[in-house]
């Protein structure tokens, strides 16, 4: 009896794909920010208060929120416009540099009033000791919303994905969200939201809602229930988005699509460093694939994949084809040789 052997060519199948990711183009809008890395080492507390006390050994920068959504869109291959807000300070200036290096189309409007959101987080021995956040998060000003819709307006003729990152620090707000989504409705570029608890209930029309546990039992008031395909489907119209893909931490990702369809995708990292954006790059690659025709089951199986990728790396990370390939090559593999095993011992000695 032959054993059972899983799909060998998803890796192929993931290749072939990407290759053509370099003709595609997303439009990322949300909220972008710095996010700065302080690491060191530590071997005693502070004699002015119990804390420890890190001595410094290198630090960096990188862009977080919907500036790592656009900066994982570009490591995939695809091209990327973003529309953010930043403050007229040396924090956006410098994410204006890391995106440009990255050959991100930046269309930032002005917002001179308040400061760029930056985010420290200072390290020793792999462990974060203290995060610095200095934002302010109220929504930004008509004038503000005003140019953030022409903005809008004028790249999405171009773009074949339109993925809006909120992260709950003003840009997305109600009306440029009902904005927004109509106009890309009317173009027919499929919207992938990441949603944050203050607008969670205005993506009404999103293709793909991609919420964590925490966002969605916040929104609903109730304990999420991934494997009821009934609940799911109630929650999924009631958010009025075509997919609703739950987020689930160590326990993979929950599909639910029109008709009632249930799927669920575990990919088992590695190693876990750091988890910082990894939903980041989920939406990346959900996006990316959505916008080649990928159909969505595929799609988030490959995200699945990239997140377990990113996972070993410490802050936000960007995850390349060639880390995903691996990832799918490597559990077809595993999974090949489990089966295997299980038909080894299924299967009775031959007579000597």
């Amino acid at each position: 009896m032959t054993p059972a052997i899983v799909d060998g060519g998803a890796a192929a199948r993931f290749a072939a794909a990407a290759a053509g990711f370099s003709r595609h183009r997303a439009l990322v809008l949300g909220d972008v920010m710095l996010d700065r890395y302080v690491e060191g080492t530590t071997d005693r507390v502070s004699p002015e208060a119990p804390v420890p006390v890190v001595r410094v050994e290198r630090e960096w920068a990188a862009v977080g929120g919907a500036g790592n959504v656009a900066a994982n869109i570009r490591a995939l291959g695809a091209q990327c416009d973003l529309v953010a807000v930043v403050g007229d300070d040396e924090a956006g200036r410098t994410i204006d540099r890391i995106l440009g290096s990255l050959a991100v189309g930046r269309r930032f409007a002005s917002a001179a009033d308040r400061p760029t959101t930056v985010k420290t987080r200072v390290l020793a021995q792999g462990q974060q000791v203290v995060r610095v956040d200095r934002e302010e998060d109220a929504a930004h000003s008509r004038a503000t919303e005003d140019e953030l819709r022409a903005l809008v307006q004028q790249r999405l003729a171009e773009a074949d994905v339109l993925v809006l990152a909120d992260y709950d620090k003003g840009v997305l707000t109600a009306a440029l969200l009902r904005h927004v989504l109509a106009a890309a409705a009317a173009a027919g570029v499929p919207a992938v939201v990441d949603p944050k608890r203050r607008n969670f209930f205005e993506f009404a029309g999103a293709a793909v809602f991609k919420p964590n546990r925490s966002e969605l039992e916040n929104a609903l008031g109730e304990a999420v229930r991934p494997g009821d395909a009934p609940w799911m489907e109630s929650v999924r119209q009631r958010l009025g988005c075509t997919h609703l893909l739950l987020t689930l931490g160590a326990d993979g990702m929950a599909l639910s699509s029109p008709g009632g369809a249930l799927n669920r995708i575990r990919v088992r990292p590695r190693s876990v460093y750091d988890v910082s954006g990894a939903g980041d790059t989920v939406s990346a690659v959900v996006a990316v694939a959505l916008a080649s025709g990928a159909g969505l089951g595929e799609a988030v199986l490959w995200a699945a994949h990239a997140a377990a990728a990113g996972l070993a790396a410490a802050g936000v990370a960007t995850v390349s084809p060639p880390e995903i390939e691996a990832s799918i090559a490597r559990a077809a593999a595993a999974e090949n040789a489990s089966h295997a095993v299980e038909h080894r011992l299924r299967t009775p000695a031959a007579r000597p």
